[in-house]
């Protein structure tokens, strides 16, 4: 594997924002005002899920699995938390522009979750036990 070492003076600057940092459109806000007064040149900024998001996640993945239809007013629950920040923060074409990749986004969860209810379904009555597998082999 080959080393890389940036020459004195380069270092990057990197800061993550997630959870509760990103929790509010008010601590969006807060966390924005500290990267634009971060006179450093160089930095990479991380911003990761809104707080309870991943626990809302989980949640509908868990639901989804165990075929409960909750699953998708915890989607709709989801997307709610993201556009109502969204109008706090955006306006115009920055607003519209997330707007319609957050519609996107969730468009495309709600059948990938569908389909996970239905491999759910379909495979519990799919399930062979091994020793009547093994006498089907032989034969």
């Amino acid at each position: 594997m080959e080393e890389f070492q940036l020459p004195k003076g380069n270092l990057c600057y990197v800061r993550k924002f997630g959870g509760t940092c990103v929790g509010s459109s008010e601590r969006i806000r807060n966390f924005a005002v500290i990267i634009i007064n971060d006179d450093t040149e160089r930095k990479l900024v991380v911003v990761c899920a809104m707080s309870k998001v991943t626990d809302m996640m989980y949640d509908l993945i868990f639901n989804a699995q165990s075929r409960d239809d909750s699953y998708v007013s915890a989607v709709d629950a989801v997307f709610e938390k993201h556009r109502s920040t969204a109008h706090d923060l955006l306006d115009g074409d920055e607003l519209a522009g997330f707007l319609s990749r957050l519609h996107h986004d969730i468009h495309n969860l709600k059948p990938m979750l569908r389909a996970k209810v239905s491999l759910c379904s379909l495979s519990s009555s799919l399930i062979i036990p091994p020793a009547s597998f093994m006498s089907h082999a032989k034969n």
